[in-house]
């Protein structure tokens, strides 16, 4: 009787629960999403594509699986462009998520200013055939971005909400659907997957996904909670460092943890999407922290 009691006041409190975040997503949808232009489909007829991670172990992949990456339709991700294997690859689609990359240089500190001048000079500069590259839609307010567009015709615009999308499954599904939103992205990954089901792929094969950052997690003596994040083109230079909110402020540890978790579960609702949708996804990394998506073997 007792253990009754507890499962049918855990199941109201769920309800409850997702109830309040299906409202909240309603608002945030009529507020921060696009209804015109989203993720609209290029002409294709391949159903396999490749995402390209920037963990450590994408070096090891490209190195034994070239053959794979030359013959497969492949996305790449945020600072990838910036690595010799970017003119190796000649991605087909990319994808730039963080909002720093479109914010006012007023609004970004020196580092992010810098950084964000060199990706977007690098895609203008190098890409020299057919690129579809992925942007949330307040790409469109970036002078920089749109500067891009005009000075290299082969760069093409997907515009895609990052609205974060909570509450039942039945009414995230409907949202995921209509591309209105998708779960948090917190991670480059999230919407590079959710693109790619959109745009009707039904077979995505990740790598270089390692998420290793909870065991390069550190507090110093200050009591900071520092981060080292390595990808395949810094592994050997890269330093630990603070990770700042939106009010530049450093992250505490408590929250750096609920970020990752919020990612590592939005994996889990894409997983559950996906079967839905009838879309197979595949870890292939060679080394990777992401415990929903089946593991395979690139080749």
């Amino acid at each position: 009787m007792y253990s009754k009691s507890i499962e049918f006041f855990l199941s109201v409190t769920s309800f409850f629960k997702n109830f309040g975040l299906t409202l909240y997503t309603i608002l945030r949808i009529l507020i921060l999403s696009s209804f015109r232009n989203i993720l609209k489909r290029p002409e294709q007829n391949e159903k396999k594509c490749i995402i390209l991670g920037n963990g450590p172990s994408l070096s090891q992949t490209i190195a034994n699986n070239s053959q794979e990456f030359m013959s497969s339709t492949k996305l790449c991700v945020n600072n990838f462009v910036l690595s010799d294997q970017y003119l190796e690859i000649k991605p087909e689609y990319y994808i730039l998520n963080a909002p720093s990359y479109f914010q006012p240089d007023e609004k970004l500190s020196e580092v992010y200013i810098n950084l964000k001048r060199d990706v977007f000079n690098a895609l203008q500069v190098k890409t020299v055939w057919k690129l579809f590259i992925l942007v949330p839609v307040i790409a469109k307010k970036s002078k920089e971005f749109m500067d891009i567009l005009q000075k290299n015709e082969n760069i093409k615009p997907i515009y895609f909400n990052q609205t974060p999308v909570e509450g039942f499954d039945w009414f995230k599904h409907s949202m995921f659907k209509m591309n209105l939103g998708m779960p948090r992205p917190h991670n480059v990954l999230i919407p590079s997957i959710m693109g790619l089901i959109a745009l009707n792929y039904t077979e995505i094969l990740i790598v270089g996904a390692d998420h290793s950052w909870l065991s390069e997690i550190t507090v110093n003596e200050r009591n900071e909670a520092m981060v080292h994040q390595k990808h395949f083109y810094d592994e050997d230079t890269s330093k630990p460092k603070k990770m700042n909110d939106w009010a530049k402020r450093p992250r505490r540890l408590h929250e750096i943890l609920h970020k990752f978790q919020l990612a590592f579960q939005g994996y889990w609702d894409i997983k559950k999407y996906a079967e839905k949708q009838n879309v197979q996804i595949y870890n292939c990394s060679e080394v990777s922290m992401i415990d929903a998506f089946d593991r395979r073997e690139l080749k």
